[in-house]
C-alpha cells in the first residue's frame, strides 16, 4: 500500500510488529492531537491502531506509543462528528464507543475520516 510505505520507518516497524499473519493494512491517515505531533491511524482488516512519536526529554531521542489498539469486535458503535472548527477546516472526528468507554480519533480529513467509516462499518454489521 502506498500511503504506508510513506510513514516514518519506526511507525510502519511497530505497526508491522503488531499485526497478525492474515491482517492487511486498508488504510492511513494522520489526525491532529497535538500540533507538532500527529498520531498515526492505521486501519486494517481487524483493527483500529492509532500511534504516535513522543520525544524523550531534550536529548532528541524519541519513542513510539501504541495510543490505541482496538479489535473491530470490541467497538460497539462508530460515529463522526463535525464541530464549526472542523468545518472550517475540513476536518472530523471519530467517535468509537467500546464498553461505555470512547475512543476519539481527532483532526482527521474529513475524506479520509468518511473513508474509515466506510471501512469499519460493515465489519460491525457482520457481527
Amino acid at each position: 500500500m502506498p500511503e504506508f510505505e510513506r510513514l516514518p520507518s519506526r511507525i510502519r516497524e511497530t505497526v508491522r510488529a503488531h499485526l497478525d499473519n492474515a491482517e492487511q493494512v486498508q488504510m492511513c491517515a494522520l489526525g491532529r492531537s497535538n500540533l507538532l505531533y500527529p498520531d498515526f491511524v492505521i486501519i486494517t482488516s481487524s483493527r483500529v491502531l492509532v500511534l504516535d512519536e513522543r520525544p524523550i526529554g531534550m536529548l532528541g531521542v524519541s519513542y513510539i506509543n501504541v495510543r490505541c489498539d482496538l479489535p473491530f469486535s470490541r467497538i460497539t458503535s462508530l460515529k463522526l462528528s463535525r464541530n464549526l472548527t472542523h468545518r472550517i477546516f475540513g476536518q472530523a472526528t471519530i467517535e468509537m464507543k467500546v464498553n461505555g468507554d470512547t475512543y476519539l480519533l481527532c483532526n482527521i480529513s474529513h475524506n479520509e475520516a468518511q473513508r474509515a467509516l466506510a471501512l469499519i462499518s460493515p465489519q460491525l454489521d457482520m457481527r
